[in-house]
């Protein structure tokens, strides 16, 4: 790299942040806390979208795919 360029990648890297630095990591934590929400709304949905259990039926005597009709699902 030459040095000219040196010079300018080095002044754009000390520009300065448009917020306090601490409200970067405030915003941060919002963020990931806002994405654990949206994660966290999923929870259950396996149990509720899931097909019946056969317990050891043989290959051909397994339920066919008749969920979520099934009256054991809510």
């Amino acid at each position: 790299m030459s040095s000219t360029a040196t010079l300018i990648a080095a002044e754009e890297a000390a520009r300065e942040l448009p917020i306090p630095p601490w409200l970067v990591g405030v915003l941060a934590i919002l963020a990931f806390a806002f994405l654990l929400g949206v994660t966290w709304s999923f929870r259950g949905t396996h149990h509720k979208y899931a097909p019946p259990p056969t317990h050891g039926a043989p290959e051909g005597e397994q339920d066919e795919a008749h969920w979520p009709e099934h009256p054991g699902h809510h």
